[in-house]
């Protein structure tokens, strides 16, 4: 009987070694994927926003030439349409790395701000001749997305601190009347 009981306490102890070593086991592997997906998001994120500051950069450097915007740096709106073009694309394709990676705040934020950006590309058409009010408008309206795209995408990867607006900063330089 003695032997039974020896026999019962060696099975107990090697079946709750197992449980306990799957369990840790399983535990890790879920951090390590949570993990590797975190990193996955944050490339994309940062592969979006990157793509769309250059289609931005364009915009703007059309839009100066146009007297619309004061930068210095302007480019002729020929050159410009072409840059813009090429910007669009590596923008669609890190959108849709995006599409993959993001959660559905930041899939919105995301869209959200493409909308603002068109809306700016739209100023800056050489049929069109827009005003400075109106590129103040779009381009505040741009700003504004973006914040909301950087709230969402630190949501998403649980990043903790308050993030600051641009609103909530005192402007480095404003658009003329």
């Amino acid at each position: 009987m003695g032997e039974l009981f020896t026999l019962a306490g060696v099975f107990v102890g090697a079946a709750s070694s197992y449980v306990l070593t799957s369990l840790h086991e399983r535990s890790r592997w879920t951090r390590q994927m949570a993990t590797r997906w975190d990193e996955h998001r944050l490339a994309a994120y940062l592969s979006f926003i990157g793509e769309l500051d250059e289609f931005i950069e364009a915009l703007e450097r059309m839009a100066a030439a146009k007297g619309t915007f004061p930068i210095a740096r302007s480019i002729r709106v020929e050159e410009g349409l072409e840059i813009l073009a090429q910007a669009n694309a590596e923008c669609n394709h890190a959108f849709e790395s995006l599409l993959l990676m993001g959660d559905s705040s930041t899939i919105s934020a995301a869209r959200a701000l493409r909308r603002s950006a068109w809306n700016l590309e739209h100023l800056v058409q050489p049929d069109y001749s827009g005003s400075v009010g109106e590129w103040r408008i779009a381009y505040r309206e741009y700003q504004e997305r973006r914040d909301d795209f950087y709230s969402a995408a630190r949501g998403d990867l649980g990043v903790l601190g308050k993030f600051r607006r641009r609103g909530e900063d005192p402007p480095t330089w404003d658009l003329p009347e």
